[in-house]
């Protein structure tokens, strides 16, 4: 059997983001404490994004129920 390493999409913007478990179009929630929380409502997966005026990103990578 392979296992592939899934790594996080680049996030050139937030203004789209890419589930790297589904593929599908992750939905923006909030802005909390500086940080664009992003979801999928397919599996679950959510991100919270952290740009610093340079245009690096941090992303820290959580998961929670579907809806």
């Amino acid at each position: 059997m392979v296992s592939v390493k899934k790594d996080l999409p680049m996030v050139p913007s937030p203004d789209s983001v890419i589930c790297s478990n589904c593929l599908l179009p992750m939905y923006y929630q909030t802005k909390v404490n500086e940080r664009f929380h992003w979801q999928c409502f397919k599996c679950g997966k959510k991100y919270l994004i952290t740009t610093d005026d340079g245009g690096n990103s941090e992303i820290e990578e959580t998961w929670s129920p579907p809806r």
